[in-house]
């Protein structure tokens, strides 16, 4: 077997180089001398002086002997050799690729890998020189096949574990180098001389076929030799960090720096004991603003790290005590058998125990786009992170954790699937020549925006433009408000003189400039989009939801259209055969047991023997032996479809070990969702060779020419027999049934089949047409009615016949008296142009798509999206990726869906059941609506607040709000408010109201009316209390002093401005005002919790989030301004004043009620914008169809050009792999 064969990387144009990486390991050990050491060994001093002091035994000539010569052929092309190590050092994903070439002895290569935590990672398929002149070696147990396997001494040195306690056979250093990349001659010579998988498995006390035994004591040793299969996280952020981040906001430290002036200033310009009271006070606010804010980040991060944990923990398919069972991934052990089926992520390192046209996905580990077949011929290696493309089988776990090659990777801080792991791998395509500059800039761009859509999502975009507009708002006003402030105090100390306060009032000026800012920028805008998503995504989980993307739970929200699969999703996904046809009789189910009405008793043994060769040997399943926990009944795994035709095999009292015993596979086609058909060539005791199909009903039964008898002979289909079957497959079909049929052929005996060869597919000859039932699952036809209320078109699109699918989406309400459905094949033949024209101009009429590949879903999909739809879609097989990352939200199953399916998607549907789909949308609606009610009472708050401090500084020349009370009302505003209105729980009213799609304003016109009501009461509140609030309290405004002169006279003078604020009862109309506005505050944020609706109280005491802060926010403002009103500038207040300013606060709420009785246009010009923007909903009919029509040809046009790009790609493919 060539090196080449083992190494499915690039096509570089240097084919000689690439074919010599595998080479590079033995060519430095054959070198003779070290010349080459320098380039290689150590690039810092530490390691030098370490292999300094290492011990080096000379003894093995014979090993260098021996190695020499199995490198010869490749110690003659030095240079070849040189651009190979080159070459893989490029490919290997480590931070510093030329640690991939160290030289070290023998000894410490493995003993170093012991201790991985705090040493760097060695190379360990090549061993350091003897000496400045010694040669080198390979490690001392590799050099004879016929090692001893119990001993566990590397290079004369005990390594920490005795394996020879739990009476393993290897260590885990030496399975560690077997697996090595690159994956070459030398890992298969290791191997070999440990006696192949099986002699493996014997030396890890392991079965390849029955697993691990189950047995805690025995799950214990082998954690405890080989290690977890856990990998290191980066550590968290601390909450100091949080505190640092949240004190680099701009304005707080300004309004820092005025804190800090102001407390010399006071105590030395007023009085040394109290003049310090609102420099702290300042400093005080802005202490509690930083803490709450980092709190908040903090808990966040913890839930998302939470969540994320969630994700990564993924179920894997594995045989112990012969049982195959789900296991977490971090509960496999070395000696697991693990099982694979296309879609699956391998997630440990091992070796191939047998495979059924297994094609792995490597390139997270290699950066190689090309899938790598496995075998044991070709490469039997299983690396842990990449992901099984085609095909099934089944491997041992031989390195867990750390001691995976992802596993070191990530130990190094390097996580291939991150976005910079894959720009990585784009780089050395690029390099290499599989892509164009062109190619890697539009994908390096698409990962770096799909970076950036994970950190923030549309509607936090859109809430941080608004909050800068609004920011700039606010500083314009600040700006104003200064310069009138300013101008005042300029001309006040020209006419009377400067004083001794007049450093405090610039000071005081200043800061209430700067606090204004912190006051209009809307910072609580993107922590509420935060807050409410964390919030809804932790509820999720109890709702059968896992989010992924932050993105995907708004976005949810606003979705038009549903594609959803049917099988598992809008059925139970719980099989059954119901119906059967063999032999031409009718097999009817009779009872609960599946026995058949008609037995296969009156068949001949050969019909009987070919029927079970069939069910039993061309199946991905597996029957096991009844266990304690199944009643008596076996134990079948593998997919739904796959264990009904089992069942129903064993049902027929066939026996699985019987049949599939002397039967040895050639070859198999696994079954895809694009072929709807699986094929198996096999190999009977006898020696007859057959192949044998299962499949879409009526794509099997196009392939045969014959049928099975009950004597087991064969007679050729007529015509009428062939329509007589379709009848049966339409009537099934049209009772729900799922129809599948089972076919064979006979070839030559001796046939073999190569692994280009095609498995013959024509002339067949029915055996079997069997009709499945899977039942529609209680709760959708509800839950698609709930959709449709909501405004959501819920479409089917499945693989089923399309009679059966009709049949289920009228069960389930889908499908409507003017629906239509309609074949992939069809769907696909026709141009954009005709689909408009026969299913409407969105495509409204067009609810069920059947016997569809996951191109017609994508297809479907991408013409949805350009229509202005906002999408949603399920799937479940790897293939369904493309779909799900086109889509709006991409919906994963949980049970039935591949870890690739699920990886692709943003939501995972733990249950698989669409009824949990409906759910989704209306977490997603609350989302929106409570960023809305959020928005709402936040520009309310800052139009009073700006309205009232701007007016007052020009009319008054002060304002009534200093800068703590503006503070706290920013702490009210923005943290609190984010964390009451955000935690809102979802209602199913939300369900009555239309999607808001793409292009809704974010601001209604219900929002602006509530704005305004409520901003326009606040302001002429507080205004009444500015301008004629010492007559209204029954105050005195004191604007002059008594000042004895020279003469001691008594002069009347006025009052400084610093001065005339510290009088009692400005002091005390000051603390009415601030806490008038608050409570304001405080009932307008319980209004906004019901936007439209009259009785705002609703549900109220249901959310405690909501009543507790309410709550806390009341006791602090009692605790600011009775107890520290040194801090506040405000006075206690009677019992009167307090239950006026709760009163008049309290007004808010009846006349919101009042407010909502206002009309408001049906179509604002809010509604008007957007809708142009959109392009569509103010064009008639014919427009929109033009338009779509001619937006539609483009796309075409940009898909030939895609298609040809593609031809041209896979001609040079073609051509660089026939070199």
């Amino acid at each position: 077997m060539s090196e080449a064969s083992f190494y499915h990387g690039s096509l570089d144009d240097d084919i000689h180089g690439v074919a010599a990486t595998f080479r590079v390991a033995l060519v430095l050990l054959a070198a003779s001398k070290a010349r080459v050491l320098p380039a290689l060994v150590h690039d810092d001093d530490e390691l030098e002086d370490e292999s300094k002091q290492r011990h080096v035994d000379t003894s093995s000539s014979a090993a260098e002997t021996n190695v020499s010569s199995m490198a010869d052929s490749g110690a003659n092309k030095p240079e070849a050799s040189e651009r190979a190590k080159e070459h893989w050092k490029k490919v290997a994903l480590v931070r510093n690729a030329a640690r991939r070439f160290r030289i070290a002895s023998d000894g410490d290569a493995f003993a170093g890998r012991s201790r991985r935590g705090s040493e760097t990672p060695l190379s360990r398929k090549s061993s350091e020189s003897s000496g400045p002149g010694g040669s080198f070696r390979r490690p001392s147990w590799v050099k004879d096949p016929a090692f001893t396997p119990d001993d566990s001494t590397t290079g004369g040195k005990q390594v920490t574990i005795k394996i020879d306690d739990h009476g393993f056979g290897l260590s885990p250093d030496k399975l560690e180098t077997m697996l090595e990349l690159p994956h070459g001659e030398e890992n298969r010579a290791i191997l070999d001389g440990l006696g192949g998988v099986t002699g493996i498995a014997n030396l890890l006390k392991t079965d390849t076929k029955a697993g691990v035994p189950e047995s805690a004591e025995d799950h214990a040793a082998r954690k405890e030799v080989y290690g977890a299969n856990t990998y290191p996280e980066q550590p968290p952020k601390q909450f100091w960090e949080y505190v640092w981040d949240a004190c680099q906001d701009t304005t707080l430290l300004i309004l820092v720096m005025c804190g800090v002036g102001s407390l010399p200033a006071g105590m030395l310009i007023e009085d040394p004991v109290e003049g310090w009271y609102e420099g702290a006070g300042i400093l005080f606010a802005c202490i509690i603003v930083v803490t709450v804010t980092a709190v908040n980040d903090y808990q966040q991060d913890l839930q998302f790290r939470d969540l994320d944990s969630r994700n990564k923990d993924i179920e894997v398919s594995v045989v112990r005590g012969g049982t195959v069972k789900k296991i977490s991934l971090y509960d496999l052990m070395a000696g697991d058998v693990v099982t694979l089926a296309t879609g699956d992520q391998i997630c440990s390192d091992g070796v191939l125990i047998e495979a059924q046209e297994l094609a792995i996905d490597e390139s997270s580990m290699t950066g190689e786009s090309l899938l790598v077949k496995k075998s044991h011929a070709l490469d039997p290696f299983m690396l842990s992170g990449t992901k099984v493309a085609d095909g099934y089988g089944k491997f041992l776990v031989t390195c867990v954790g750390t001691k995976t090659e992802w596993g070191r990777l990530m130990a190094s801080g390097t996580d291939p699937d991150a976005v910079s792991g894959q720009i990585e791998r784009l780089e050395r395509q690029k390099e290499s020549g599989e892509i164009s500059e062109e190619q890697f800039e539009e994908q390096k761009t698409a990962l770096e925006e799909a970076a950036d859509d994970s950190h923030e999502t549309p509607l936090q975009i859109r809430l941080s433009g608004l909050a800068t507009n609004i920011g700039k708002l606010g500083l314009g006003v600040a700006i104003l408000v200064f310069i009138v402030l300013m101008a005042r105090f300029i001309v006040t100390v020209v006419q009377d003189g400067s004083t001794k306060d007049d450093a405090k009032t610039v000071l005081e000026i200043f800061a209430i400039a700067i606090t204004i800012v912190v006051v209009a920028v809307p910072e609580g805008l993107p922590l509420a989009v935060t807050l409410s998503l964390a919030y809804s995504m932790k509820k999720m989980m109890n709702d059968q939801a896992l989010v992924r993307h932050l993105k995907a739970c708004e976005t949810m929200g606003g979705a038009t259209t549903i594609c959803s699969d049917k099988t598992g999703t809008l059925t139970t996904n719980n099989m059954t055969v119901t119906r059967a046809m063999a032999g031409g009789k009718v097999l009817d189910k009779q009872n609960d047991k599946g026995k058949p009405a008609n037995d296969v008793a009156s068949f001949s043994k050969d019909a009987v023997a070919l029927i079970g060769e069939s069910l039993f040997g061309n199946a991905e399943g597996i029957v096991y032996p009844p266990d304690e926990t199944s009643n008596g009944e076996p134990v079948i795994t593998g997919k739904p479809t796959e264990v009904a035709i089992l069942r129903y095999g064993v049902a027929l009292g066939l026996i699985f070990d019987d049949v599939t015993g002397g039967l040895e596979k050639l070859k198999v086609d696994p079954f895809n969702s694009a072929k709807k058909r699986s094929g198996t060539a096999m190999k009977n005791a006898t020696g007859a060779v057959r192949v044998h199909w299962k499949g879409a009903s009526e794509i099997i039964l196009g392939m045969c020419s014959k049928e099975l008898k009950e004597d087991g002979s064969e007679q050729e289909m007529s015509e009428a027999r062939r329509t007589e079957i379709l009848d049966l497959i339409a009537e099934m079909a049209a009772g729900t049934l799922r129809t599948l049929c089972v076919a064979y052929t006979s070839c030559p005996s001796g046939t073999t089949f190569g692994e280009d060869d095609e498995l013959p597919d024509s002339g067949l000859t029915l055996l079997l047409l069997v009709g499945i039932k899977d039942p529609c699952r209680p709760g959708v036809p509800e839950a698609v009615l709930r959709c449709q209320r909501a405004g959501v078109v819920v479409r089917m699109v499945t693989g089923d016949n399309v009679t059966t699918a009709k049949a289920i989406a009228r069960e389930c309400h889908i499908l409507s008296d003017d629906g239509m459905a309609v074949e992939g094949a069809e769907f696909r033949k026709m141009t954009n142009a005709e689909r408009l024209a026969r299913f409407g101009p969105r495509l409204e009429k067009l609810q069920v798509m059947a016997r569809s590949s996951p191109s017609d879903k994508y297809d479907l999909v991408h013409m949805l999206r350009n229509l202005g739809d906002v999408v949603g879609v399920t799937g479940d097989g790897t293939n369904d990726a493309r779909a799900l990352k086109e889509a709006d939200i991409g919906l994963s199953m949980g049970i039935a869906g591949t870890q690739v399916a699920q990886k692709s998607s943003d939501i995972v549907v733990l249950d698989d059941n669409f009824a949990s789909i409906s759910t989704i949308i209306r977490w997603g609606r609350s989302v929106y609506s409570n960023i809305q009610k959020f928005v709402q009472f936040q520009l309310t708050v800052n139009i009073a607040a700006l309205t009232l401090n701007f007016i007052a500084a020009i009319v008054l020349g002060h304002v009534p709000l200093n800068a703590v009370q503006l503070l706290w009302v920013n702490l009210i505003m923005d943290t609190m408010g984010a964390l009451a209105l955000a935690t809102e729980p979802p209602r199913e009213e939300l369900m009555n109201r239309k999607p808001y799609g793409r292009t809704e304003p974010l601001i209604s016109p219900v929002m602006w009316r509530n704005i305004l009501v409520q901003a326009a009461f606040q302001l002429v509140v507080l205004f009444i209390y500015v301008f004629a609030g010492y007559e209204l309290w029954g105050l005195e405004e004191v604007k002059y002093k008594m000042v004895a002169g020279d003469d001691g006279i008594m002069n009347k003078v006025k009052l400084t401005h610093h001065e005339s604020l510290e009088q009692t009862d400005t002091r005390t109309l000051n603390s009415i005002i601030f806490n008038t506005f608050v409570f304001c505050q405080i009932f307008n944020e319980i209004n906004a919790r019901r936007m439209e609706e009259l009785n705002v109280m609703d549900g109220f005491f249901a959310n405690s989030y909501f009543v507790n802060i309410i709550v806390i926010t009341c006791v602090c403002q009692v605790i600011l301004v009775e107890l520290l009103g040194a801090f506040a500038n405000t006075v206690p207040l009677s019992w009167q004043q307090w239950l006026i300013c709760v009163a008049v606060g309290s007004l808010a709420m009846p006349l919101a009620v009042l407010g909502k009785f206002i009309p408001i246009p049906d179509t604002s010009v809010f509604d008007r914008f957007a809708s142009r923007a959109a392009g569509a909903d103010t064009l008639e009919s014919d427009e929109v169809t033009k338009m779509h029509m001619d937006r539609i040809a483009e796309l075409e046009k940009q898909v030939d050009e895609l298609k040809s790009r593609a031809e041209k790609a896979e001609a040079k493919v073609s051509e660089l792999t026939k070199k």
